[in-house]
């Protein structure tokens, strides 16, 4: 299964923390035998953020090459750019989950919502209790 795994950079504190974050659930995902996309990693080779409009066609053409899409949300301040990416998934009736450090996982009765566990390898392995 190929996921897709959206995110918010701009306005981040701590970039590096939130990039090993990335990495290291991307990592749990892959060794389950699936395949994991990263805007930053994939495309951007993690050299900062780009405007929308130089990104868009990457996130279109892989979404569509997407199974699944997963926003690993890391804060409550909004994200133009994981909005387009939820609606993308949702317009292109993807399945999707949403992973959340904040309260709004907890507060969610929504079963695509997820809370971040107290280890990234606990959400990994949450999100891919979730996918079977």
């Amino acid at each position: 299964m190929r996921i897709y795994i959206g995110y918010k950079y701009t306005n981040v504190a701590d970039k590096q923390s939130l990039i090993q974050k990335l990495l290291e659930f991307s990592s749990f995902l892959e060794k389950a035998g699936h395949e994991t996309f990263i805007l930053g990693r994939d495309v951007q080779n993690w050299k900062g953020s780009l405007p929308l409009w130089k990104t868009f066609p990457a996130i279109v053409g892989n979404m569509i090459k997407s199974d699944v899409f997963v926003a690993y949300i890391t804060s409550p301040v909004p994200s133009k750019g994981l909005e387009v990416e939820k609606a993308l998934s949702a317009v292109l009736a993807k399945k999707r989950l949403f992973v959340s450090e904040g309260s709004e996982a907890a507060n969610n009765n929504d079963l695509a919502y997820v809370s971040a566990g107290n280890s990234v390898e606990n959400t990994a392995n949450e999100v891919l209790a979730r996918l079977k």
